[in-house]
């Protein structure tokens, strides 16, 4: 519930949980490093502006940890050292079993719109 005890924490947790996948498929495209992927996240409706570099990089963390990707160290680059981070073969599958997961979801919530909006229909036909 929206306005519900705690529901802060939780979406934060949704949020972080949806980042992963995003993270994925935008280290499925290439390597990247952590400012550059705030960049790319934009195409998934995330704000980079109002990104909190802590959540990508615990995320990235977490990835990591679970061996869904690996993460180096750039010597090349200029100015301070970057960690340059790449989609694992586990990653990919694990990626591919999100995305089968994400479109069964996509149609249970169609399914929970379209049976929202007949109620709306059928309620605002009998107050005529």
């Amino acid at each position: 519930m929206p306005n519900g005890r705690g529901y802060g924490r939780g979406r934060r947790q949704h949020i972080r949980r949806f980042l992963e996948p995003c993270l994925l498929v935008l280290l499925k495209k290439e390597e990247s490093h952590g400012y550059s992927l705030i960049d790319g996240l934009k195409e998934f409706g995330f704000d980079s502006e109002r990104m909190d570099p802590s959540v990508l990089y615990r995320s990235l963390r977490d990835l990591e940890a679970q061996g869904l990707i690996t993460g180096e160290w750039d010597s090349n680059s200029l100015g301070p050292q970057r960690r340059v981070y790449a989609v694992t073969k586990t990653g990919e599958i694990v990626l591919s079993e999100w995305i089968t997961e994400l479109r069964q979801t996509r149609k249970q919530i169609v399914a929970l719109e379209d049976a929202y909006r007949e109620i709306e229909t059928s309620q605002n036909s009998n107050d005529s």
